[in-house]
């Protein structure tokens, strides 16, 4: 049986390329089919950096794991926080809590991996 993983993406403007590092991971292991599910959750100052960046390299990356399918998160009290709700949903990102998404999907048999 194959493992399912949770990419936690913290990282924000500080380090792009962990940014870019962590979508690649997740569409490419998607297309590939290396993993059983693959998802993608943004907490943090990675919020804040998704939903304001220009940089082209994460733009190109994060069109990867849309169109391959991979359901992204996002923690609501930090989109919240920095004012960036609405930003965030019209990427396609849901926004819920993460004190209850991660928990559940690790119960659910998750691996988790951050960048």
């Amino acid at each position: 049986m194959k493992a399912k993983v949770l990419i936690v993406i913290t990282t924000g403007e500080n380090d792009p390329i962990k940014v870019v590092s962590g979508l690649n991971l997740a569409w490419k292991t998607k297309k590939n089919g290396t993993f059983e599910d693959v998802r993608v959750f943004f907490y943090g100052s990675s919020e804040d950096y998704i939903a304001k960046t220009d940089n082209p390299e994460v733009l190109e990356a994060y069109e990867e794991v849309l169109k391959n399918g991979i359901i992204i998160q996002g923690c609501i009290g930090f989109a919240k926080k920095f004012n960036i709700a609405t930003k965030l949903s019209d990427k396609k990102i849901t926004l819920m809590s993460s004190s209850t998404v991660i928990p559940d999907l690790v119960a659910d048999g998750y691996q988790v991996i951050t960048f």
